[in-house]
């Protein structure tokens, strides 16, 4: 039975698809939802305060888009909490979802085409891969 999702956002059109489905498997499950969105970390940075001072802002920011997200979840009865963290997306929704003892992480994600393969976007594709549990890819509609 599922009692915990994690429901990963990036906040754009592509999710919304996704956190739709996510509202109606807890609804109907009565399980609770983490929201998460990761802050990606800048490469060989460590130490330097206009960058530490760029990703707090950009971590503030996550946090309001995140709680409006979380808001919806909470009005259409689905008890939810928020999580924005700094990580690399993939690893960040993997170790998540692995520590927390998730049921189902949800992605939405877009597809890529090459003529006539198609692919799953990068960070899907990761999770996808690296993750031991359920995970529900949602196309953007």
């Amino acid at each position: 039975m599922i009692k915990r999702i994690l429901f990963a956002s990036d906040f754009s059109g592509i999710t919304a698809n996704a956190e739709r489905y996510t509202q109606d498997i807890a609804r109907a499950m009565k399980a609770v939802v983490t929201v998460l969105h990761a802050v990606e970390p800048i490469a060989d940075s460590e130490g330097d305060l206009a960058v530490e001072q760029f990703l707090a802002s950009k971590r503030a920011t996550a946090s309001v888009q995140g709680e409006a997200v979380a808001e919806r979840f909470r009005k259409a009865g689905v008890e939810t909490e928020l999580l924005v963290d700094l990580g690399k997306r993939w690893q960040l929704i993997v170790d998540t979802a692995t520590e927390g003892s998730y049921d189902l992480v949800v992605l939405g994600s877009h597809r890529l085409h090459d003529g006539d393969k198609v692919y799953l976007g990068t960070t899907t594709h990761k999770v996808f891969f690296a993750a031991d549990l359920p995970l529900l890819v949602v196309p953007e509609a």
